[in-house]
């Protein structure tokens, strides 16, 4: 293996701390932050800003869970001889990825309802969602959302515990 890829890999437990520390961060933030402060500004607010606040961090929240997860499987996978540690880290690195399906399969069809009704509202029709199931919807994503921060949040935690257990292991490659 080339000296630069040696020192990839010999990274690649903090490469995955950050990723997940970024992930779960920002999670916890829309979770505890954003989305109260939302729900108390007003439903219509909250419905309108959606759209903007989903397109900026989905991006983010993509890239952050697959290096995250990506880096933690390769890590766990460079572990010799601590079956608790390997598994540590290829479970905490899986959980992450496992946040791309969770989105897609659950979260998605709940964003796309607020996404398509604000574009409807933009072009000038009417909302065709009533106020009683905007705010269905909206505490559904939140639910949704939690699910998310729970996970992720576990999973970042997992990493850091195996950081410290680190001094212990022996890696391959």
């Amino acid at each position: 293996m080339s000296a630069t890829l040696a020192s990839i890999a010999d990274h690649l437990d903090s490469l995955a701390v950050v990723g997940a520390g970024l992930f779960a961060g920002a999670a916890l933030y829309i979770t505890i932050g954003e989305t109260p402060a939302l729900q108390d500004f007003g439903l219509d607010e909250h419905w309108r800003f959606f759209p903007h606040m989903y397109k900026r961090a989905a991006i983010s929240q993509s890239v952050f869970s697959a290096i995250g997860g990506i880096a933690a499987i390769a890590h766990g996978t460079r572990i010799n001889g601590s079956s608790f540690d390997r598994n540590l880290w290829i479970i905490a690195g899986t959980t992450l990825i496992g946040m791309a399906p969770y989105t897609i399969f659950l979260m998605l069809p709940t964003n796309n309802t607020i996404i398509n009704d604000n574009k409807e509202t933009t072009l000038g029709k009417e909302s065709q969602i009533s106020v009683t199931q905007r705010k269905k919807i909206l505490q559904k994503w939140a639910g949704l959302h939690l699910g998310r921060t729970i996970t992720s949040v576990a999973s970042f935690s997992a990493m850091v515990f195996g950081l410290s257990r680190h001094s212990s292991l022996l890696l391959g490659w």
